[in-house]
């Protein structure tokens, strides 16, 4: 696992998937910015954040900001697991 994404909701984290590589975590991400409509809205709602595997420890490198649930990132952030478990 060299890369992870948290999906964070209003009342705190809810859960996370973990990719074998950075690319990858970072491709699941930029489909999300693509399909998503963003709001200016100022306070963030829900987020999904996206960290790299340092030896023992995450890093943060990207995220994404939504105001409200959003279904098509949720598809895509769920898909990406069953991709993954697929491929295993």
């Amino acid at each position: 696992m060299q890369s992870r994404i948290l999906l964070i909701s209003p009342s705190g984290p809810l859960c996370f998937i973990d990719y074998s590589t950075i690319d990858e975590g970072m491709a699941v991400l930029e489909q999300m910015k693509r399909t998503v409509n963003i709001s200016r809205l100022t306070s963030m709602i829900y987020e999904f954040r996206l960290f790299r595997m340092i030896q023992d420890s995450f890093v943060g490198i990207d995220h994404l900001l939504l105001p409200r649930f959003d279904r098509k990132s949720i598809d895509i952030f769920l898909d990406s697991c069953y991709r993954a478990t697929r491929l295993q």
